[in-house]
């Protein structure tokens, strides 16, 4: 686990390093072509996304891996582990400048529910958040913890409304103190999982396997809890095109929480 960690580590540094000339530029936001999972990459994209990669190929490590624009591939005979790699989680902030992007990198097998290690790193700030099962969650070495907020109408709550989300919002507006939409979904989970946040809403069968696979285990591992929209725990192959939805909570009244967005 150490070896991952460091690879993990090794990988957030080139990201930054590599798109810090084109954050906040017009270079960065042109479209250069289409992503595996479908969605329009953007020079930013392309560049993060190659700079994780070419650490990973120079690791000497076989590993299956699945990242958002080149799709799933492998290095080597033999992969160990299967790693879900979104290099560039808010692209849409990173080309404005505002700093809340960050690359989500998270280590399993083949489903989202046997997740063992992540890591998001916030590649404006360097807020790093990591987790390994069984062992807690962390932000900058330091253990974090779930909020200890209790009641629905107490709650700050990460949202998306725009396409198929209104009716979401609506209901969580009239039932909860705040509401907030930030733009990176795996750092939203972790501000889930460090206390900033009680609760990140999204059901509108939008969200990528590569946008919350290290987020959930983090949340997890800060003592929340994580469901699919349907009051199971999330699951499903480690893949590119598969959209799934989550409600990530503080986890003291998660139930409740569901039945307030009308799950």
């Amino acid at each position: 686990m150490n070896e991952i960690a460091v690879l993990c580590d090794d990988v957030a540094e080139a990201v930054a390093v590599a798109i810090k000339e084109l954050v906040g530029t017009s270079k960065g936001d042109r479209v250069v072509g289409m992503g595996a999972d479908g969605t329009p990459s953007k020079l930013i994209d392309i560049v993060a996304e190659d700079a994780a990669l070419e650490i990973l190929a120079s690791s000497g490590i076989d590993m299956k891996v699945v990242s958002e624009e080149k799709g799933i591939f492998t290095y080597g005979e033999k992969p160990e582990f299967t790693l879900v790699l979104d290099p560039l989680d808010g692209t849409f902030n990173a080309t404005r400048n505002i700093p809340f992007y960050s690359i989500s990198i998270a280590i399993g097998n083949n489903n989202l529910s046997d997740i063992r290690y992540a890591k998001v790193f916030n590649l404006a700030s360097g807020t790093d958040f990591t987790a390994a099962l069984g062992n807690g969650a962390f932000c900058n070495g330091k253990e974090i913890h779930i909020s200890s907020v209790k009641q629905v109408q107490d709650f700050t709550v990460a949202t998306y409304s725009y396409h198929d989300g209104w009716d979401v919002l609506k209901r969580l507006g009239r039932n909860v103190r705040r509401i907030r939409t930030l733009g990176s979904a795996a750092l939203e989970l972790c501000y889930v999982a460090s206390g900033g946040l009680d609760a990140f809403v999204d059901t509108r069968n939008r969200l990528r396997i590569m946008d919350v696979a290290a987020g959930l285990l983090i949340v997890k591992e800060a003592g929340g809890k994580v469901t699919d929209g349907n009051g199971r725990a999330p699951c499903g192959e480690l893949n590119v095109t598969d959209r799934v939805n989550i409600v990530a909570s503080n986890g003291a009244i998660h139930n409740g929480l569901e039945k307030t967005i009308g799950l």
